[in-house]
């Protein structure tokens, strides 16, 4: 038996999706391609796309559905990206690697993070899927936080904000350590939430170039 071909993820591929109000062509768009994209609806509102029309790779599409937008895609796993505001989505690509001291601080961050949606009943991580963005004061405290992307259920949701809400760092951030954090939780991964105990979350975040 002849094995399965893989298509590479980034293949060209016929889009059919004219200029409309921008969450419409973003639902075109998954559709086509099987990526998930995470947003502010807030964002997408009073937005038109640019149109798509023809034979391109997803990442080129990506660029002319959002050309004239002043939005812009940030890639937090392969196929999954978050809209952000161009000028946030810039200085998120122009992050540099991380230095050893970044990374565990990162770890921290995620670790932090983890637990607060554990303690909270309601927030609990298990099937839902969402990115979160963070500015951390130079003391250690969270200055801002903002979920972007929804469970679909707006109790759920609220529990959430107000677990990340509750979200502190044991330490400040390292010297050059660039701001904001962006982090994606995903329903299934390895466990990094001891804090969840029996309930095995299957919490796993990742966090953007830094």
């Amino acid at each position: 038996m002849a094995a399965a071909q893989t298509k590479p993820a980034n293949a060209p591929i016929e889009f059919n999706i004219p200029s409309q109000p921008l969450a419409a062509a973003l639902n075109r768009y998954v559709d086509a391609t099987g990526r998930d994209a995470l947003y502010d609806t807030s964002l997408a509102a009073g937005r038109l796309s640019g149109d798509v029309q023809g034979v391109f790779a997803p990442d080129e599409a990506l660029r002319k559905l959002l050309s004239g937008t002043g939005l812009a895609a940030e890639f937090v796993a392969e196929t999954t990206f978050v809209l952000l505001p161009e000028p946030l989505a810039t200085q998120q690509a122009a992050h540099q690697t991380r230095s050893p001291e970044h990374r565990r601080y990162y770890g921290q961050i995620q670790a932090s993070i983890a637990d607060a949606l554990c303690r909270s009943g309601g927030a609990r991580p298990g099937s839902y899927r969402f990115a979160t963005v963070f500015w951390i004061a130079p003391d250690g405290t969270v200055q801002r936080s903002q979920r972007i992307g929804s469970t679909g259920k707006p109790d759920a949701d609220e529990r959430i904000d107000a677990a990340l809400r509750s979200v502190r760092f044991d330490e400040p951030p390292p010297a050059g350590f660039l701001q904001p954090v962006l982090i994606l939780i995903v329903p299934q991964g390895p466990g990094v939430a001891q804090g969840c105990g029996n309930a095995d979350p299957n919490l796993r975040s990742a966090g953007t170039r830094p």
